[in-house]
């Protein structure tokens, strides 16, 4: 088992930089649009039920999202921390971060799925849906979906970890493989084929939290039986108050800032709301399409992460500076392919989602504006995983969620003169600010780096 555990890390102290991020990376990357797929699939299959599953399904998902945040303290924190070990060449203080990060996680995420359970009706009143059966579905999703928080944040913990360690194969694999079951599931349940009852939107839920627990077993098995990271494991060991707290410090501001983008988003919904239940549908579905180039970008920061948390631990300063470099260089050559895609390809691409004709016409506007700003949306990630490699997640948190926060006041200033295309607006000029300016604050950085 030790030998296979060498043969997927890569080793991110010594050789080609460029090798070392692409190989890195790539499995991160193919996770992302195994997931981008079944996102993609979901909301076809949704959107087969109509604007009101479609909304439900999206409203209640801003939960999921702020979850993800939450989830972030641990995992951002566990990742810094296990790979600046790994650098200094501390096994045994590795391992202690890891463990830890897993434990936080399963006491916020246990804490956060209570919530969710108990106030759904509550939470869900938030967005003011004008239809009842809309808010009554959007609950019943979010009171399934809820469950699955708790091995959701288990998974992220160890993606990051093990991506730390620079095994980003086995991640790939595992989470892969919960993409494809869910793809498979999500028709069967929401339909009801075979010996399966039709469960609509709770069909949906169910495929996903399933996936999810099947995820986490295999994590589980990979952690009995891995000799490096988690030898001697034991989930119900003592608990390191101090490597908790160091672990606290580096994840909250990337998880205060994800939080807030989320609870941002949802204002942003309300205000969409306004536009018809029409809207938040396009919204929806146009934000899957974007997550093309977000989730290709969020694994690529990871990667960035890794690279320079361990490098950063090992004192490899020239090698940092060079890995910035040449990970600039990678998301700018994506991040323009990806502007080209949506903004010439919009309508053609939102057809295939959803068949009314206005929502495809308002789509297309979404992805033509939206579009403008995916090459910033990767230098903000990219960068941002840089920060968070050095153990500096204040600043990237802060200028993100202060630009994030503009985007509410900027939809006001925008909506009388553009309607709806004032949101789209909003938010696409806040990400090329956030991108343009951590890219910049990160070079200088670079230069006081000795």
């Amino acid at each position: 088992m030790e030998k296979q555990t060498e043969e997927k890390r890569i080793d991110l102290l010594n050789g080609k930089i460029a090798g070392a991020l692409f190989w890195l990376s790539l499995p991160i990357m193919g996770t992302q649009f195994i997931e981008m797929a079944y996102n993609l699939f979901d909301t076809m299959w949704v959107g087969q039920l109509g604007n009101q599953a479609v909304t439900a399904v999206g409203v209640a998902g801003s939960f999921m999202w702020l979850g993800s945040g939450i989830a972030m303290i641990p995992q951002i924190g566990g990742q810094v921390m296990t790979g600046q070990s790994i650098g200094e060449g501390n096994m045994i203080k590795a391992r202690r971060f890891a463990r830890t990060a897993i434990q936080l996680m399963l006491l916020i995420m246990i804490a956060y799925s209570t919530i969710c359970i108990v106030f759904r009706h509550q939470l869900i009143s938030f967005f003011r849906l004008h239809d009842p059966d809309t808010a009554a579905f959007a609950a019943s999703y979010l009171s399934i979906v809820s469950i699955g928080h708790i091995v959701m944040g288990f998974n992220y913990v160890m993606q990051g970890v093990l991506t730390a360690a620079g095994d980003s194969k086995t991640p790939f694999k595992y989470n892969s493989s919960g993409a494809i079951l869910n793809i498979v599931l999500d028709p069967v349940l929401i339909f009801g084929i075979g010996p399966f009852p039709e469960l609509g939107v709770e069909g949906a839920a169910i495929a996903t939290v399933f996936s999810e627990c099947v995820v986490s077993l295999m994590f589980a098995n990979f952690i009995r039986t891995d000799n490096y990271l988690f030898e001697d494991f034991r989930l119900f060991g003592r608990f390191e108050r101090r490597e908790a707290v160091r672990i606290v410090k580096l994840g909250a501001p990337p998880a205060i800032f994800n939080i807030g983008y989320a609870f941002i988003s949802m204002v942003i919904s309300r205000i969409i709301v306004t536009f018809g239940d029409a809207a938040v549908a396009i919204q929806r579905i146009g934000g899957q399409i974007e997550s093309v180039t977000w989730m290709t970008c969020d694994g690529f920061s990871y990667a960035m992460n890794a690279f320079i948390s361990q490098n950063y631990g090992a004192e490899n300063y020239d090698r940092v500076r060079n890995g910035f470099k040449t990970g600039t260089g990678m998301v700018t050559v994506y991040g323009i392919l990806a502007t080209a895609l949506l903004v010439l390809g919009a309508a053609p691409i939102f057809s295939l989602f959803i068949h009314e004709a206005d929502v495809i016409a308002g789509g297309a506007n979404y992805l033509r504006i939206v579009g403008l700003s995916q090459l910033f949306m990767g230098y903000e990630l990219a960068t941002s995983g840089a920060f968070n490699g050095l153990g500096q997640t204040k600043l990237p948190a802060a200028v993100g969620l202060i630009l994030t926060v503009a985007r509410i006041p900027m939809c006001y200033l925008l909506m009388p003169v553009l309607g709806i295309n004032g949101v789209w607006w909003a938010i696409s000029l806040s990400s090329i600010l956030k991108g343009t300016l951590l890219n910049l604050l990160f070079i200088y950085r670079l230069k006081k780096l000795k």
